[in-house]
Parts: structure tokens; C-alpha cells; sequence
């Protein structure tokens, strides 16, 4: 019988300094942060033994709502991905592009001021070997 996977790091970060940011601001300070702490690492799933190239936080900045937890999320991205539990397998949207196989949803847990919070990520895999993500905060775990 397999033993379930759990996660064993949860990382632990502030909004203090995300909270009166414009949403232009979060967005800006989201892709700086990437640069930072993400950009060009690779996280190695432990549950799937995916690798996930961290190549660019554009899709989390500009493609979708911003807000102070998601935006202090980024700078421990790479722990989430490389900690999360796999969920499930999602097919092709027909918006998507051609070159996209599918996604592999992930969820982690965060501690954002103090309280436990539940984090979505999907990641895309794509034709060419390539896996993006995308990373949603949850109200409650």
C-alpha cells in the first residue's frame, strides 16, 4: 500500500509590505520578486518528481486578480512547488494554445501572517518538455 504523501515544509511569510501597494504596484513587485528568488531555478516536485522551470512570473503579475497574499507568495515559490502535494491531472483547455499537453494541479500550505492558508498551483505541461505554473491563494486551508 502506497503511504500518503504529506508536505513536509511549510514556509511561513508576511503581507506587511504588500498590503498598501497599488494592484499596479503588487503586479510590479510580483516580478521583481520572481526575478529575485525564482528565475531560472528549477523545483523537482517530491511527491511527482516533476521538474518545474521557474522562467517567468508574467502569467502570475499580469494574467489574472492580484492581491497582498499572492503576491507575498512569490518568494517561496520554489519551496511550494518542490513541497506540494499533487491533486490531479487537468486536460487541455480549447483556449489554450496547441503546444499545451495539460495541467497538474498541486496544492501547499503557507502560513501568511500567522495563519495557515491553503495555496492552488497549477502547472502546464507543454509539448516541447516545458512546465509553467500558476499559483492561486485560498481563503481558508
Amino acid at each position: 500500500m502506497e503511504t500518503k504523501y504529506v508536505q513536509k515544509v511549510i514556509p511561513s511569510v508576511s503581507t506587511k509590505e504588500y498590503r498598501k501597494l497599488t494592484p499596479w504596484d503588487l503586479r510590479k513587485k510580483v516580478l521583481e520578486d520572481f526575478d529575485e528568488y525564482c528565475r531560472g531555478k528549477v523545483a523537482t516536485n517530491l511527491h511527482t518528481g516533476i521538474p518545474i522551470r521557474l522562467d517567468s512570473g508574467r502569467k502570475t503579475a499580469q494574467g489574472e486578480a492580484i492581491y497582498s497574499k499572492k503576491a507575498a507568495v512569490i518568494p517561496k515559490l520554489y519551496e511550494l512547488l518542490a513541497y506540494a502535494c499533487y491533486s490531479n491531472w487537468g486536460a487541455r483547455k480549447d483556449k489554450d494554445p496547441k503546444t499545451v499537453i495539460g495541467y497538474y494541479n498541486f496544492k501547499a500550505y503557507i502560513y501568511i501572517d500567522n495563519k495557515k492558508e491553503c495555496v492552488r498551483l497549477a502547472v502546464r505541461a507543454m509539448s516541447n518538455g516545458a512546465f509553467d505554473y500558476s499559483v492561486e491563494v485560498n481563503k481558508r486551508p
